[in-house]
């Protein structure tokens, strides 16, 4: 049953295994999503996290961060972490295709590479 309430939920990828942690956020993205009651398309959720996650952990450094805000009709997804922004690739055409918006900022010193969703 889905759920109208916003719901916040986090992540850290693990420090010593972090290719491995693009698939446990995969796991984490498709879980938030659905306890977000969020009614659009899930596998857009895993699929631009992969993305997000993958370019942190290729490009970044630190333990990069999860961050999944939303509820029935949006979501906002974030990666955070402390590489310099990167704003090309295949990957990022993906994110810029399947969200409603999607952008870079810095946030006390992190980078957060950050997608809009919508249902």
């Amino acid at each position: 049953m889905a759920t109208s309430s916003l719901t916040e939920a986090v992540f850290s990828l693990p420090e010593l295994d972090r290719r491995g942690g693009v698939a446990l956020a995969r796991d984490f993205a498709r879980r938030a999503s659905a306890v977000c009651g969020y009614l659009g398309c899930l596998d857009d959720v895993v699929l631009v996290v992969n993305e997000l996650a993958t370019d942190a952990v290729c490009h970044g450094s630190g333990r990069p961060f999860v961050r999944i805000v939303g509820g029935r009709d949006r979501l906002l997804v974030e990666i955070i972490d402390t590489a310099l922004p990167r704003l090309r690739g295949w990957g990022m055409e993906l994110v810029a295709t399947l969200a409603r918006s999607w952008g870079v900022t810095v946030r006390a010193g992190e980078r957060v590479v950050w997608c809009e969703l919508t249902a």
